[in-house]
């Protein structure tokens, strides 16, 4: 791993700019309460970006404009889920495209200058940088700019173009990760726009009406190499 943060304090968009501008080679994992995706780099040009719902939007485009069949999307999913990390379900989705070189690649275009749209929204979570000891290849990617794609998401966003989901408020984000059981007595307290103070201080559990708070289970844990970080 080579470059870390949160997204809350360096969005996506500054960190696009600056793999694009020092023309960087490697993998660029995002994470969020909701979400998890990469953007893929080649000297500095996104080459892909996949994530499961991005990737479907991208197999029915396909299937709609006749260039890929509903079996061979079947087929992609089931390669990918054997967990090759060098053959993703979107370099699969692209190998299997059949038809004109520049249609294809208009397709794609669209599709990134999409998706580079919907990582406006995205104000948490995390972002990890890293070089594989081999580069994943995509046989048809986008022509397009970062500047450009960056631009014209920009442009998007201020005409009133809305995302394809409504992302989580922050508030909510950290009451779903959260692993202790509170009330709205207690959020009302404790709870910030960017963070939970109950949570982090642990002094607070000592007073005498959260004392009998419960710890739940929680489904995000840490301790798993491949997952981001989270406070």
């Amino acid at each position: 791993m080579i470059l870390w943060g949160e997204i809350g304090e360096f969005p996506l968009f500054s960190v696009l700019q600056f793999l694009a501008s020092q023309r960087c080679t490697g993998v660029l994992d995002i994470q969020d309460y909701e979400e998890l995706g990469s953007v893929y780099f080649s000297r500095g040009h996104i080459e892909a970006i996949s994530m499961t719902d991005w990737d479907e939007r991208l197999a029915a485009r396909l299937v709609g404009a006749g260039a890929l069949t509903e079996s061979q999307v079947k087929g992609c999913w089931m390669a990918a889920g054997q967990g090759d990390e060098q053959h993703p379900a979107l370099a699969c989705l692209l190998d299997a495209a059949e038809g004109d070189y520049r249609a294809l690649m208009e397709m794609v275009n669209q599709h990134i200058s999409d998706v580079v749209m919907q990582l406006m929204y995205w104000n948490a979570g995390t972002f990890r940088f890293r070089v594989p000891v081999r580069p994943v290849e995509f046989r048809v990617a986008p022509s397009l700019e970062v500047e450009s794609l960056l631009l014209d998401a920009y442009r998007r966003v201020d005409e009133g173009e809305r995302p394809w989901r409504d992302k989580l408020l922050t508030e909510t984000e950290l009451c779903v990760t959260c692993t202790l059981g509170c009330s709205e007595e207690i959020k009302s307290r404790y709870l910030r726009s960017d963070i939970c103070l109950w949570r982090c201080m642990p002094s607070v559990l000592k007073d005498p009406i959260y004392r009998d708070a419960k710890r739940r289970p929680s489904s995000f844990e840490e301790d798993e190499m491949d997952e981001l970080p989270f406070i």
